[in-house]
């Protein structure tokens, strides 16, 4: 990104909502908030501090399998690179944490969720509840989000517990986006070509697919102003598919779909196929509960299957394109694909290199997997036919 003035940094560990034990119900949000506010450097200035001293922004979210840590800053000296780096990689060191501290981030976290599940007619559905309908294990099917009680519970005994089952062992991937060459930054941390990788292997990352019991059909834990209902299916990658083709092809089979099937929304995993495992997710979501099938290639007619497919292949380009043409959004891609042990040229490689034939196979696959359903609730007090 050569005539780029800004340099987008992230950081991504593996440690999101699912890797919460029972007490623990928004102990990884509580976490993100605290480590973003508190963390320090090596010269014991906080990381916030030095970011806003030189004109910079951040940001932190937590995701179901892992927490993203970012800040954008004006492209510093080649020097400072390693510097900054370091103060990125400070984020997910764990500060020392008191009552007072977790009282403020509580009471902001209460406000966010508040904002959250008031602006939208559809809250936080379905991505709270969708895992829930896979998984009967805690870490999926909890809510980690709008469930409040534990973090009003939280002790700074019970956080520093957390964050040493957790973040203590978690690998750490940085994603780095600027003027500047990829061999030049490897160069200045002193690291070879390529380097460096970082693959998950906790439980929820690796075996995700082991921890798969349903699908179950659920009623979710938020309401929403109008009636949503969702029919969710685990769809395997294909026997012996490189992640970054897996990746692909659900990225433009839900682009597809949606063109085919109006009134409907599909998505592959709960923010989208590059956030992480949950690609395999596969969620058709409107306003009525008939049941929500698959769309079939087989069901288009033959003279729109070839405009459509290059639509759809198009859409899932130009949804990467767009992550790649901001320093902040390339960084963040750049680790979250290394924490998950993507290659980012890679998978919008094989989404241009993806055939109809491809696509066709996922659907026909997705369609034959089982589907749960998910219902939202009613707000209070008001009843639904």
């Amino acid at each position: 990104m050569q005539s780029a003035r800004t340099m987008g940094l992230s950081v991504v560990i593996p440690v999101g909502t699912a890797h919460e034990r029972p007490g623990e119900a928004g102990f990884a949000h509580l976490s993100e908030h605290l480590m973003h506010q508190y963390a320090r450097d090596q010269s014991g200035d906080r990381v916030e501090d030095q970011i806003v001293r030189v004109g910079g922004i951040s940001n932190a979210q937590t995701y179901p399998f892992h927490t993203e840590y970012s800040f954008v800053i004006p492209a510093p000296a080649e020097a400072e690179i390693p510097d900054w780096i370091d103060r990125a990689i400070a984020r997910v060191a764990p500060p020392r944490i008191t009552s007072v501290d977790i009282e403020c981030e509580g009471r902001i976290i209460r406000q966010e969720v508040a904002r959250r599940m008031s602006t939208s007619p559809t809250a936080g559905f379905p991505w709270i509840d969708a895992l829930g309908v896979l998984s009967t294990d805690f870490g999926l099917r909890h809510n980690g989000f709008s469930d409040l009680a534990d973090i009003e519970a939280a002790t700074p005994e019970a956080i520093e517990r957390f964050l040493h089952r957790t973040y203590s062992s978690a690998p750490v991937a940085v994603g780095v986006a600027g003027p500047w060459s990829p061999d030049l930054v490897l160069d200045l941390l002193g690291c070879e070509e390529g380097e460096p990788e970082t693959a998950v292997t906790d439980a929820y990352t690796a075996a995700f697919g082991d921890l798969i019991d349903g699908p179950h059909h659920r009623q979710s834990s938020v309401a929403t102003q109008i009636p949503m209902y969702s029919s969710i299916r685990y769809v395997p990658d294909a026997h012996g598919a490189a992640p970054e083709s897996a990746q692909a092809h659900s990225m433009i089979a839900v682009e597809w779909a949606n063109a085919v099937s109006p009134g409907t929304h599909w998505q592959a995993g709960l923010f989208g196929a590059t956030m992480g495992p949950d690609h395999r997710v596969l969620i058709g979501s409107r306003p009525h509960g008939a049941d929500i099938e698959v769309p079939q290639w087989a069901d288009t007619p033959s003279d729109r299957r070839s405009e459509l497919f290059v639509h759809a292949q198009q859409r899932a380009l130009d949804n990467i394109d767009k992550e790649l043409s901001s320093t902040a959004t390339h960084a963040a891609m750049l680790a979250r694909d290394g924490a998950f042990g993507i290659q980012t040229w890679a998978r919008r490689c094989a989404v241009a290199q993806t055939t109809p034939e491809e696509i066709d196979q996922y659907l026909w696959h997705a369609r034959a997997c089982a589907a749960g359903t998910l219902s939202s609730a009613a707000p209070t007090g008001v009843g639904r036919s």
